[in-house]
């Protein structure tokens, strides 16, 4: 279902060494606890009940009698001075494939003490014993800092899905090419990209032939040459003369990439064509293409054949896939459209993480104006009640009614209320920042504990002294 994984903030509870070994029965309870105890926070369903299938499946020498796409299922847990802290249950799949489903460090146990990173390196090491050539799961997005973990590992976030294990939770599908794929630069010179000249043109005409005929139609002479004269405009500036900005990109002098930047209005830049010789010059040349576009565009877009190198190379340099286009540039074929947003460095700032982004937008307006050499702790918090109190008074006279009828009627009370909300959420960024805690993750933690602590058939329909009374 998922992946689970360490925060790399906290601070190691023991410094003994992590031992990965196969499940046992004995181990049943414990494997229980961590799967509730974790899951529970981001997703549906009996978790303990699928502590014991994987369990199962793994005691019973690895077959899975309901899963019809799996092969193998196998159960490892971490030890560290003769206790379990963590668990990973990874299934191989018949297409050569195999889902990390889940992997959960103790909460205790989380940090830098590496039990993660050992039950991580273990299921590459199993992958590469069994001639896998990717390993995948999933991360709820409100666990940031879980798919933090992975991507700083080498994998890769792939897509994301609104609502797919619990209404509201958005779940990201991340994987990890067992082989390292075409994306491994060692060894080889690195590109080095130069602004089209007239010289080039045949080097040009003759890339693009080789590279993008069976991707796009009419890809002729006559193409080529509108594609050169938009070149030539490039120093008018003007978007609707449709100019362009050609760049060559060269490995050992031999023509590896071509990339142009056509501005649109509204601000966005199309790169089209965009077409490399490999997967891992395309990723350099998406890479050169975001260099490029700091404080010239909010935006770079383009259409690609759908390919799995391409669309590994995009996904490995975060841009984020925005639509398929049938038939778009090529009759019986896909194109889709990639997006990459400026600024944006991971999938954690995606547009259905708002919170995070404006986050990063505040703190950036503090460090600014040097607001944060003055905080302190104290009276970060006090700010925090007083902005309460300045909400307090906007209602302090008004009866339920007449505020219910306000909100419906009256703007600028809502927006004072509003304002002074946000003003509360600004001082509390400001005092997690300050206190080194990640404010999205303590309040998804104090959730685990409260859906523990208010049973859903003790306390629906009650409210405050009603329910404490009744307990």
């Amino acid at each position: 279902m998922t992946l689970q994984q360490e925060n790399t903030e906290a601070s190691p509870v023991t410094l003994d060494p992590i031992v990965i070994r196969d499940a046992t029965e004995a181990d049943r309870t414990t494997i229980q606890g961590l799967l509730h105890g974790s899951l529970r926070r981001n997703y549906d369903g009996d978790h303990i009940a699928q502590a014991d299938r994987i369990l199962d499946a793994h005691l019973a020498g690895g077959r899975d009698p309901v899963g019809h796409f799996s092969k193998t299922q196998h159960v490892y847990v971490a030890e560290a001075g003769g206790e379990v802290v963590g668990v990973m249950n990874i299934a191989e799949k018949r297409q050569g494939t195999m889902k990390i489903s889940p992997l959960i460090v103790s909460p205790d146990f989380r940090g830098s003490n590496g039990a993660g990173s050992a039950l991580l390196a273990k299921s590459v090491e199993v992958a590469k014993a069994r001639g896998i050539r990717q390993l995948y799961g999933t991360v709820a997005e409100p666990s940031s800092w879980i798919e933090t973990f992975y991507l700083n590992r080498g994998w890769t976030c792939g897509s994301q899905s609104n609502s797919q294990y619990r209404p509201g939770v958005v779940e990201h599908a991340i994987y990890y090419t067992v082989d390292g794929g075409d994306s491994d630069t060692t060894g080889r010179e690195l590109l080095k990209f130069e602004e089209y000249s007239a010289s080039k043109y045949e080097q040009l005409r003759g890339f693009l032939a080789s590279r993008m005929d069976a991707f796009v139609d009419g890809l002729d002479e006559d193409f080529v040459r509108a594609l050169v004269a938009g070149h030539e405009r490039r120093l008018s500036q003007e978007v609707e003369s449709k100019y362009k900005e050609i760049c060559l990109g060269y490995e050992s002098d031999v023509l590896s990439s071509v990339v142009a930047f056509g501005p649109k209005k509204g601000g966005a830049v199309k790169l089209m064509p965009l077409s490399a010789t490999s997967e891992s010059a395309l990723r350099e040349t998406l890479r050169f293409a975001q260099s490029w576009a700091r404080g010239r565009t909010h935006k770079l877009y383009t259409h690609q054949h759908v390919d799995p190198a391409v669309v590994r190379a995009f996904q490995s340099e975060m841009w984020t896939l925005e639509g398929l286009l049938p038939e778009a540039y090529s009759a019986g074929k896909v194109a889709a459209q990639w997006g990459w947003l400026a600024g944006e460095t991971t999938h954690l700032g995606r547009d259905s993480d708002r919170l995070k982004a404006y986050t990063e937008r505040f703190l950036t307006f503090v460090r600014e104006r040097g607001w944060d050499q003055l905080e302190e702790a104290r009276s970060l918090a006090m700010a925090v009640g007083g902005e309460a109190g300045e909400l307090l008074a906007e209602l302090q006279w008004l009866s339920e009614p007449e505020i219910v009828e306000l909100l419906r009627t009256d703007s600028e009370f809502r927006t004072k209320l509003s304002f002074e909300a946000a003003d509360i959420l600004n001082y509390l960024i400001r005092l997690a920042r300050y206190c080194d805690f990640d404010l999205v993750e303590a309040a998804d933690k104090k959730l685990a504990v409260n859906i523990d602590r208010f049973p859903v058939e003790e306390v629906h329909g009650l409210k405050g002294k009603r329910y404490k009374a009744d307990r």
